[in-house]
């Protein structure tokens, strides 16, 4: 008698897997296949699909225009925002943030025919000229050189730092070459030139200053956190050339006469409770406050609207000098 293995399968079984396995066969080789032709209706869902197929052939604008002259775009422009700032200024970042920054359009330029130099362009927007002359003042190169065929601009070695409305712009090159230097000056012109419509005169600030004895170079807008103290912002300070002697000025316009003069009030407390002395003598702007701390000499006081003083100064006779040069074109400038 023929026994039955229960184990073994049969003919039926056999061919019904054989069936199923060249199923799977032809569906496994139908989606190979088909990975290597996405539907368009997928395609079009994608983020760089969006645009039409007429922009992907234009070049995007290039951060200064330089038609007609003898400048090109070296590569792409990029453009940043606040919460990406740092990922092309890390360490840098924070002043800008803290100055009203807007945004950064960057990109390098080169001569046309050259290939071994470049300049990278980068152009903040700072919303408004006063944000823009900030960080402009505060990031002085002690090694400035100005510009005067420029306004507010200087230089450096191989730089051009300039303020224009409310942008600030550097110009950095990748060598010190006479050409690269005069390339600079070209891509300059050619934003002011298409900026004509934000175009200031005079930097902020500049007349909050006396002229005599002034390095109109060092005039700096510090927007918070003014020598150290919270409440001063929105501060202007500048050196004074006394009889050799470099003195610190600063004014702060605070809108009111109370205002002014509470806050002069509050920073005299302030310096005191850091040990700070008053100094007994007559100064020579009515009501103002002599304060020596540690080897330097303070001298605050309020002129209408306007805070002002001088800070840290190593003389105690050019800081005088200084404070009356101040209170007196305050006191002129706040009766206009």
């Amino acid at each position: 008698m023929k026994t039955i293995d229960p184990q073994k399968p049969g003919r039926f079984e056999r061919s019904l897997s054989m069936v199923i396995l060249a199923v799977l066969v032809i569906v496994g080789g139908g989606i190979y296949l088909r990975q290597f032709s996405i539907n368009p209706a997928v395609i079009a869902l994608r983020p760089e699909s969006q645009q039409s197929a007429s922009s992907s052939t234009i070049e995007p604008a290039a951060v200064i225009d330089t038609t007609g002259s003898d400048m090109i775009p070296f590569s792409p422009p990029e453009h940043f925002i606040p919460n990406t700032l740092y990922e092309k200024i890390d360490g840098r970042a924070d002043l800008y943030l803290a100055s009203g920054f807007a945004s950064l359009s960057a990109q390098r330029f080169t001569v046309q025919g050259a290939t071994g130099n470049w300049i990278e362009v980068f152009v903040y927007d700072m919303q408004t000229p006063e944000n823009a002359f900030s960080v402009y003042s505060m990031q002085r190169r002690e090694e400035a050189i100005p510009d005067d065929r420029l306004p507010n601009a200087y230089r450096t070695e191989n730089a051009l730092f300039m303020v224009h409305g409310r942008f600030y712009l550097e110009l950095i090159g990748t060598d010190t070459d006479v050409t690269l230097s005069q390339s600079m000056g070209t891509l300059a012109r050619l934003f002011v030139e298409a900026h004509a419509g934000v175009s200031i005169a005079r930097a902020p600030g500049a007349d909050l200053f006396p002229a005599e004895g002034l390095d109109a170079g060092t005039r700096q807008l510090i927007t918070a956190n003014a020598f150290g103290y919270e409440a001063l912002d929105h501060l202007y300070a500048a050196e004074y050339l006394i009889g050799g002697i470099r003195v610190t000025a600063f004014v702060s316009d605070r809108q009111t006469p109370e205002a002014a003069s509470a806050l002069a009030g509050t920073y005299r407390q302030t310096l005191l409770s850091y040990g700070a002395t008053i100094v007994d003598t007559q100064p020579s702007p009515a009501e103002a406050t002599v304060l020596q701390f540690f080897d330097t000499y303070e001298i605050i006081f309020s002129r209408g609207r306007y805070l002002a003083g001088v800070h840290e100064a190593a003389d105690l006779k050019s800081a005088d000098r200084v404070a009356r040069l101040l209170a007196d074109h305050l006191e002129h400038l706040d009766g206009k």
